[in-house]
Parts: structure tokens; sequence; C-alpha cells
């Protein structure tokens, strides 16, 4: 294995974005340096931050619950969105699922809050994406 960091490319764009990560580049630097990982990429920014703007949408009306958002994206395209509008209701993951529909099949799920994985006023979120058959899941925030 090469001792090369290796850094995600920050020229993704949304119309054309893969279904899997941004091609990776490499980076030569002198190998007293242990190797390093740039996680995440220019497009899982902003589908994180898309995230954030749909779940400030509930401000105010989630207590005791936090704000939650979600996108699902397949093939580079946005195909489900969902925030948590207030407490007892279903949360983010379960809106963005109705909306991706069966595209949720082998999506990528973003969700500002990592999914929950129990059971209280709605069912886990966890088991949810798993039925779905999301192939990957980026959190935000655990």
């Amino acid at each position: 294995m090469d001792n090369f960091p290796v850094v995600a490319q920050a020229d993704a764009s949304l119309p054309n974005y893969p279904q899997e990560n941004t091609p990776l580049m490499r980076l030569n630097t002198d190998s007293e340096s242990p190797p390093k990982e740039k996680v995440g990429s220019d497009f899982d920014s902003r589908m994180m931050q898309r995230c954030l703007e749909l779940a400030r949408r509930a401000l105010g009306r989630t207590s005791p619950n936090p704000l939650v958002g979600a996108v699902i994206v397949k093939d580079g395209e946005i195909v489900g969105e969902g925030f948590h509008p207030r407490a007892g209701e279903p949360h983010a993951e379960v809106f963005a699922l109705k909306a991706a529909g069966v595209r949720a099949e082998g999506a990528t799920i973003y969700v500002s809050l990592e999914p929950c994985n129990h059971h209280g006023r709605t069912p886990p979120c966890s088991e949810a994406l798993i039925k779905a058959g999301l192939a990957k899941v980026i959190v935000g925030m655990v």
C-alpha cells in the first residue's frame, strides 16, 4: 500500500456526481509523514448543508427532540428529502424515504444526526434505512 494521503477532489457537481464517492487523487508527500485521509468531499458538504437547511424549517417545534434534516441521493441526484417537524412525529429519515420511494434502494442518505436505533414514540430509523436497502449513511453528528 502506498504511503500517500488520499484526498477527495472538490470538483464534484450535483448533476454529474457519480453514485460512488468523488474520484480520489493521490498527493505525493515525504515518506516520513504518516498516511492521512481527508474524509468527505465538496458534494458531501453541500448535501450536509442541505440537511441543516431542512432541519431549520422546524425551528422551535421539535423540543425535546433535536432539529434533524435528511437528504437521499442516487446517481448524483437528490431523490428524497425530509426533516423532523415536531416531537412524536416521524423523523427526518422517514420523510426522506417516503419522498424517495423505490429510488432509495442503493442510494446514499445524508443525515444531520445519527439515525435512532430505539423504539420510542416512533420506530427506529435505522431499521427503516436497512429495510429500504440504502447503500450508505453519511452522518453529520453522532
